[in-house]
């Protein structure tokens, strides 16, 4: 119906939604979190362990009181961070399967707000949270634009996965303005060499704003600007959602004429990793507890890669303790930043830049705007775009039975509303996922980069 919709009303609903979000996330709630947690920054490394157990006591008694699959632990008093280690480690797919019964029953239904995530697989679990939740998170957003030097609501253009375009477009604009937060978002599913010179031409009328979004869809920008040998100017970038290599970060601050800001976060809102104006990556403690653990779930030793494993403290609506994530990092060696906060180092991984998405028309996708299809299936434990050819792309599913196959085919019409016409799209359910080079299962996969025999 959106899609349907003449420009104005469509930029009118944008703005509705603009000043729905405005309320929620510049309220005094929020900005009284922002101020205590800029109190913290100054805390001691004694100081932020006592909190932490603190929050790790609290977060695990409403578990234990409020949620179904949590009533069954039995009840621990809290001394120390190890003792966490006692509680068994949640794998994603315990979560996606028991995850309904992981929600806090006294948050009201009116308040619950349930969203998808795929992660890098492809299979979609649900979260629940409520606005409180929301602006609480907010508020550690606003911390790191602080950081950087940003004042809150500062303009920026965002370039994430907010689908504000109609997918058969084909002429700009391919951006809509939310005049009440001074935000322009800009489509990533109309990213394309025919329409580069569009977006960098939109980007110079908009230089030394803030330019947030996917590290891949700002790479995409960034290459169209080098492509034409400019620089285009930006107060600031902040990435999320996605890993950003030292390559892409390279190629978007080339572009931009500034530093990236990187954050590690998720869906589950049960971590946070936040960089910090000397580009160190900081676990924020009042967001969450980490644990980077070897395949047998033992603690690793700095340096040394492991799983992260969380359990969060701002999500009471779905707590998840002690949760495997899927994602992989380490601990910095040097715990000692010159920002002189003594929250915990990491490193959060980079694995190897997925592979985009062509459409035979010349569009580009970035996984994060191919994770917008698998949205609503619940049914695969993995789930991959095999690129064949520009114009050919079979998606394979991990899972089984009639609901699998109904979500399958959900699946393809999606992809093929998205990639349009002149692509063929082929999908099969599979038994396991591909797995490439370096023992990966990325989501989209050009041809060229499978293992011999997959």
């Amino acid at each position: 119906m959106y899609d349907r919709m003449p420009s104005s009303v469509r930029t009118g609903l944008v703005g509705l939604r603009g000043i729905s979000l405005a309320r929620e996330r510049y309220c005094r709630e929020t900005y009284r979190m922002l101020d205590e947690l800029t109190k913290h920054e100054k805390a001691s490394g004694g100081e932020i362990e006592q909190r932490q157990i603190a929050k790790l006591q609290h977060i695990y008694d409403v578990a234990r009181a409020q949620t179904e699959f949590y009533n069954e632990y039995l009840p621990i008093r809290l001394t120390a961070l190890s003792q966490l280690s006692q509680l068994p480690i949640l794998s994603r797919e315990v979560v996606r399967v028991q995850g309904i019964r992981m929600r806090n029953r006294a948050v009201p239904k009116g308040d619950q707000i349930w969203v998808s995530t795929t992660g890098t697989t492809g299979a979609s679990l649900k979260v629940c949270y409520s606005p409180a939740i929301m602006r609480r998170n907010w508020a550690f957003r606003m911390q790191q634009f602080l950081w950087a030097g940003v004042p809150p609501r500062s303009p920026r253009i965002t370039a994430f996965g907010n689908q504000i375009i109609p997918s058969g477009q084909k002429s700009t604009p391919f951006w809509m303005h939310n005049i009440v937060e001074n935000q322009i978002f800009v489509s990533i599913f109309h990213l394309s060499i025919a329409h580069g010179a569009d977006y960098v031409k939109f980007l110079k009328g908009h230089a030394n704003r803030v330019l947030e979004g996917f590290p891949s869809a700002v790479g995409l920008l960034a290459d169209f600007v080098l492509a034409r040998g400019d620089r285009i100017p930006m107060r600031a970038v902040f990435t999320d959602g996605e890993p950003l290599s030292v390559t892409l970060r390279s190629r978007i601050e080339s572009a931009f004429c500034t530093r990236v800001v990187n954050t590690y976060g998720n869906t589950e809102l049960c971590g946070l990793i936040q960089q910090c104006e000397h580009q160190k990556m900081h676990v924020s403690p009042d967001y969450g507890f980490l644990e980077i653990v070897d395949e047998d779930g033992v603690p690793v030793k700095c340096g040394e890669t492991g799983y992260f494993v969380w359990t969060g403290f701002i999500n009471d609506s779905m707590p998840l303790l002690r949760y495997k994530i899927g994602d992989r990092g380490c601990w910095l060696e040097s715990q000692d930043c010159p920002c002189g906060r003594k929250s915990a180092l990491v490193d959060p991984g980079v694995s190897r830049e997925s592979d985009l998405l062509y459409a035979a028309d010349g569009r580009i996708f970035s996984p994060r705007a191919v994770n917008q299809v698998l949205k609503g299936a619940t049914s695969f434990r993995f789930c991959q775009f095999v690129q064949q050819k520009n114009n050919q792309v079979l998606i394979r599913a991990v899972g089984s039975g009639a609901r699998a196959e109904q979500e399958l085919a959900e699946v393809r019409q999606g992809i093929l509303s998205l990639l349009g016409d002149g692509t063929t799209v082929e999908s099969e359910l599979a038994s396991e996922p591909i797995v490439t080079r370096g023992g990966k299962t990325p989501l989209v996969i050009r041809e060229q980069t499978l293992c011999p025999g997959h």
